[in-house]
């Protein structure tokens, strides 16, 4: 065989690994489930074959920022070796480090920061510290502030991290940001500051730490605003997302996949949704951070979306896939949740998909 033939069959004989390796790269449904599972050993072996380190998932982001909201190490450090930005920020404007902070992983927090992470987000951005402190996590606030974290940096609606404590009613944060030194003057998108916001959540003990007494009594004796077209229902702080029943969500889905027996989980996880359902609280407010919704179709690839939505923005409802599953539902009701939009009719869904397990598990 001539010298030319032999390059020639070679090169074909290239090209066709190549294809195959690209071919068996992930989709992003099939990216976030596997990191969400923590398959180090999946993410090892796709960042081999070519997959970008940034790549990011359906939902939530990177495989560095998914390993950052479990508090994964392990999978974090995976991406970083290979070349993952670590300040990457997501196209619904978050990072690692963020996400890491609302989930309370000081941990990985840490880790983070040892490695170079920024702690200031961009500007106009959902950071570490509006996200630790309107989530109470104390120790995290802790650490950011003394690794010498902006105080004042804004959100998409100039949110600052004070107004988030504020809104949660986390009285020793707003205590802490108040004494670091942190703006009580700045307003937000709608020329709202921490009092005003105080006050609106009927936060009196808060609003005297945020201004003097004669500011309080103008702003309580200021006239009502023009009432509302209809009637608005009274503001109620965010209450947290069901870790149990995301947490046995992600267990059923793992065993599920791999072959196991899930019964006992699928007992374990129906327990749970009752549970949360007798507990569940209608949220109203409109100030917490932007929701993330998550919308998918079957069969079609690369149709997957998740968009960061302002306050004001369409109800997750209105933009959720009517062929989602639970779990994208569960995901969109904790936004809604987060965001203080309506959640009765995610609910509903929530809980029809979780018949359908049922059902499908019994005997």
């Amino acid at each position: 065989m001539k010298a030319a033939s032999r390059l020639f069959i070679a090169l074909l004989c290239a090209s066709g690994l190549a294809f195959q390796a690209r071919a068996e790269l992930p989709d992003p449904a099939q990216f976030g489930r596997a990191m969400e599972l923590g398959d180090v050993r999946a993410a090892t072996r796709w960042l081999a074959e070519g997959l970008p380190p940034d790549f990011e998932a359906d939902t939530m982001g990177s495989g560095l920022m998914i390993a950052a909201w479990d508090g994964n190490i392990p999978l974090m450090q995976v991406f970083l070796e290979r070349g993952a930005n670590i300040d990457y920020v997501s196209r619904i404007g978050e990072q690692a480090i963020t996400l890491a902070a609302w989930r309370g992983h000081q941990k990985a927090v840490e880790w983070l920061l040892e490695r170079g992470a920024s702690i200031d987000p961009p500007d106009k951005t959902w950071g570490a510290l509006h996200y630790a402190a309107f989530s109470g996590n104390r120790r995290i606030v802790d650490l950011l502030l003394a690794r010498g974290a902006k105080l004042d940096p804004r959100a998409p609606n100039l949110a600052t991290p004070l107004m988030m404590a504020v809104r949660e009613g986390n009285d020793a944060i707003v205590r802490k940001l108040v004494d670091a030194g942190a703006s009580t003057r700045a307003v937000s998108d709608r020329g709202e500051n921490a009092l005003a916001w105080a006050l609106r959540y009927n936060r009196l003990r808060i609003a005297e730490m945020v201004a003097p007494p004669d500011e309080i009594e103008a702003a309580v004796d200021a006239p009502p605003p023009a009432p509302a077209a209809r009637p608005v229902a009274p503001p109620q702080a965010s209450i947290p997302a069901p870790p149990d029943v995301a947490d046995l969500l992600k267990k059923l889905r793992q065993a599920e996949s791999q072959g196991k027996p899930a019964d006992a989980l699928h007992r374990q996880f129906m327990a749970a949704v009752e549970a949360h359902r007798k507990a569940a609280v209608r949220q109203t407010v409109k100030a917490a951070p932007s929701a993330l919704v998550i919308s998918a179709k079957r069969g079609k690839p690369g149709a997957e979306r998740a968009e960061l939505m302002s306050g004001n923005a369409t109800p997750a409802i209105q933009t959720l896939s009517t062929e989602a599953g639970a779990a994208d539902i569960l995901r969109a009701l904790q936004a809604a949740q987060a965001a203080g939009q309506p959640t009765d009719e995610l609910r509903r869904r929530f809980r029809a998909e979780v018949e359908k397990i049922r059902q499908q598990s019994a005997p």
